[in-house]
Parts: C-alpha cells; sequence; structure tokens
C-alpha cells in the first residue's frame, strides 16, 4: 500500500497529485489516505471508478515538476461497534421468540 498524507478536506473530497496515482496504479497496490487522525484505504480494483482529475496543471516548489491533481470522495474508516450489532440481532431474536410463542 502506499500511503499519503493529505491537509485539506475541500467539499468533501481530498487531492492527491497525479504521480503517486499512478504509481499506485503501476504498481497494483492500494492507495491509503490520512488526514488527521482519520484514514481512508481504497483498494487497488476500485482507484479507476474513484478518481476525478482536476483540469488545472500545478507545478511543484521543489523541483518544477508539474502534476495534476485527482479526488477522491473523502470516507474515513469508521470501525464497526459491534455493541450495537449485538443489541439488533438480540431484539430481532426476541421478536421471532415472541412470534413463535403467540402462534
Amino acid at each position: 500500500m502506499i500511503k499519503v498524507q493529505v491537509d485539506k478536506i475541500w467539499l468533501g473530497k481530498v487531492s492527491v497529485r497525479d504521480y503517486i496515482y499512478k504509481k499506485c496504479l503501476r504498481k497494483k497496490e492500494s492507495l491509503g489516505i490520512t488526514h488527521g487522525k482519520e484514514y481512508m484505504f481504497i483498494p487497488y480494483a476500485d482507484l479507476k471508478k474513484a478518481k476525478q482529475y482536476t483540469d488545472e496543471s500545478f507545478k511543484s516548489k521543489f523541483n518544477n515538476k508539474k502534476y495534476r491533481l485527482v479526488d477522491f470522495d473523502w470516507k474515513p474508516f469508521k470501525p464497526e461497534n459491534v455493541n450495537q450489532g449485538r443489541l439488533v440481532w438480540k431484539i430481532k431474536d426476541k421478536k421471532k421468540y415472541l412470534i413463535k410463542y403467540k402462534s
């Protein structure tokens, strides 16, 4: 996985430089994007579906390399709340039990 840290989220999107995106495609690796303490993964299979190129090209301040930005929808990873899942299943099981008991 290739990891990138971004500083800004703009209108629910994060931007990655195109040469990093192309590197992921070339190496057939997933892309990991970090913003602060939140992070998200884009699997290799979903990389081509998730992208949106910007029209404008930029020039790097350090090596004068030209690049474009590739935008991805920001969907940070949220661990599943295991307690909530148990509660829902207990309620469903109780309803099944009550239905069977009344019949």
